[in-house]
Formats: structure tokens, sequence, C-alpha cells
């Protein structure tokens, strides 16, 4: 758990240091299965995590499409500094969080708020709210029905290079 903790904060240092879009697509694209590892074995089921999962990776997946389409000829150079970087902070970021007085108060306080936080989603599919939620889905999948059919798929990328 506490890897995964230390991955989430290297990806989030290491995505202000990124220029290439889809470098930052395959970024977010990490950060959100991290995410979501991270959320499942929290709350001790991934019901939630799976449909966050899904959500944030269909919308990067969206950004992927429109980036791959704008920025088609722009080259990828790998920045080696910037990985050497990477890898020192992740080899030093235990021996920086390790204290072990405060990480078992910070477990104690975790496991509570753990609990409290399986009821608070328990509620969001419980009998009354179950409706506004089951609305909400039907409204996404009716939205995308919509967008599908309305995309001409013979027009081609949104930016087209003339070559004179």
């Amino acid at each position: 758990m506490m890897w995964l903790m230390m991955l989430m904060t290297s990806m989030a240092i290491l995505i202000m240091f990124l220029n290439h879009p889809l470098s930052m697509g395959l970024l977010l694209v990490l950060q959100t299965i991290i995410v979501a590892l991270t959320t499942g074995m929290i709350a001790g089921y991934f019901l939630m995590s799976y449909i966050i999962t899904i959500i944030m990776l269909s919308g990067a997946l969206v950004l992927f499409i429109y980036m791959a389409s704008v920025a088609s000829n722009e080259m990828f150079h790998t920045p080696i500094k910037l990985m050497g970087m990477f890898m020192i902070v992740n080899i030093m970021m235990p021996f920086l969080i390790y204290d072990t007085k405060i990480m078992e108060n910070e477990m104690i306080n975790f496991n509570f708020m753990t609990n409290m936080e399986i009821m608070s989603t328990m509620k969001l599919f419980s009998n009354p709210s179950a409706y506004i939620t089951i609305l909400m889905i039907m409204y996404l999948l009716f939205t995308m029905i919509v967008v599908s059919n309305n995309v001409n798929i013979n027009e081609g990328p949104l930016r087209i290079k003339m070559y004179e």
C-alpha cells in the first residue's frame, strides 16, 4: 500500500516535467490504474474503483485520440535526466517516509476513516438514491449512443496537413 502511495506521488511530480501530450496521457492512464488499486484496497471491494477506472480511462482515450490527431507528426523524445530523477525519487522515498511511530498512528486513523468511507459509499447504492444513480447511468449511455451516431467516420482526422 505504501509503495502505491509513493508511486502516485512520484508520478504526480513527474507529470509536471512532461511536455508531450502522449506521454502525459500514458502517465494519466497509469495514475488512474494506481488510484483504482488504492481505492479498491482501502474500501475492501473493487466496484467503485472499477467504475472510476472505466470513467477515467474512457476520458483519457478520448483525449488520446484528439491529441494523436492534432499532434500526429511531433517527435517523441525520452528525457534521460527525467528518467534518472524519477528513479532516484523512487529509491529515496522509503527512506524519507520511514518512521514507525508516525506510521502506526497514521494506520489507526486510516482504518477508522476507511470504515466511514465504506459506509458512505454504500449509501450511494441504497434504495432512495439508487434511482438517481440509475438515471445518471442511463443518461450517460444515451449521450454516448447519440454522440456515436452523430460522428461521421468518413471525414478523417480533426486536422489535415497539407503538404506543398
